[in-house]
């Protein structure tokens, strides 16, 4: 298995750069709304060729800053293009490991990448209680008298993996195809 603290840093590199990517196509978003075009929702930007024909209806006022944010959108895509082809490299060293996670619905490469940096093999838990723990997927629990509540996942664990768990849950429920674990889920999710 390949050292967890490497691992651990693509997965940290992609968190950050598809945060960036948002980030640039929010303001983008936002440069459309401030120009009065209500009509380009954030669907129009997904691509680089539909942000630039969506920037081609932007007045001069507005082109110049458009115009710069798609440079940085095409530079971050392209950062992101080479950390996703260094993380399959790194997943084809683990190739074992990756393939049961990824068996399971929903989970996909950066998922597994997630959990086979933060987890590990997974030896050093005892239980799968304590390994819920550790990645915060526990409900909070509030107890007074006879009365015993349960509420929401808690803040604390490893913000990481509970947020790409969480992602692959929410990605389960919205795909056509998911099986038991789609009917699972949509009982706890309204």
């Amino acid at each position: 298995m390949m050292k967890r603290k490497t691992i651990a840093d693509f997965c940290s590199e992609h968190e950050n750069w598809t945060k960036q990517l948002t980030q640039g196509k929010n303001r983008l978003h936002s440069l459309f709304t401030q120009a009065g075009l209500t009509q380009i929702t954030k669907k129009h930007l997904r691509t680089k060729v539909s942000r630039e024909a969506s920037v081609t209806l932007l007045s001069d006022r507005y082109k110049k800053e458009a115009e710069r944010i798609l440079k940085v959108l095409d530079l971050v895509e392209q950062n992101l293009k080479l950390i996703e082809k260094e993380i399959q490299e790194a997943l084809k060293k683990n190739k074992a490991y990756v393939q049961t996670i990824m068996s399971m619905p929903g989970i996909g490469m950066i998922t597994s990448l997630a959990v086979m940096s933060y987890m590990g093999d997974c030896k050093r838990f005892s239980s799968a209680k304590q390994a819920a723990y550790y990645a915060g997927l526990v409900p909070r629990v509030d107890i007074s008298g006879d009365t015993v509540r349960y509420g929401r996942i808690i803040n604390r664990g490893c913000h990481s993996i509970r947020r790409v768990i969480v992602q692959a849950a929410w990605s389960l429920v919205r795909c056509q195809h998911g099986g038991k674990g789609k009917r699972v889920l949509s009982k706890v999710i309204p």
